[in-house]
């Protein structure tokens, strides 16, 4: 629907303000830090930021954590997803070698998750 009034809905939105601190690109990919923003902008964010096709991890790598989840994932994977992992990259999960980063890709690629 954005696009039908708004040529780019992206820079669009970041000039109209509804975009909160665009930060530099993880595997040449734009994200955005939305932390601090309202609850409808983020809902905004997330509905703009679809992966592809897939909603596999390893399809999409260059996502935050907090994000994929919000997308392809059941809010009970929170429960269980170790918190130190949200702000990271599915990239960087994946490379971790620590018990709770192996726990992390593990929940994330969890069928019992998927949405």
């Amino acid at each position: 629907m954005l696009q039908k009034y708004l040529p780019k809905p992206l820079v669009s939105l970041l000039s109209m303000g509804l975009l909160v601190q665009p930060i530099a690109a993880h595997s040449q990919a734009l994200t955005y830090n939305y932390s601090n923003a309202s609850l409808s902008q983020q809902s905004l964010l997330i509905s703009q930021f679809r992966p592809g096709d897939s909603c596999e991890a390893n399809d999409n790598l260059s996502l935050l954590a907090d994000t994929f989840i919000s997308v392809c994932r059941k809010a009970s994977i929170r429960r269980e997803f170790p918190s130190e992992f949200l702000n990271s990259y599915l990239e960087d999960i994946k490379k971790n070698k620590s018990a709770s980063g192996k726990k992390a890709w593990k929940l994330l690629n969890d069928n019992r998750f998927k949405k």
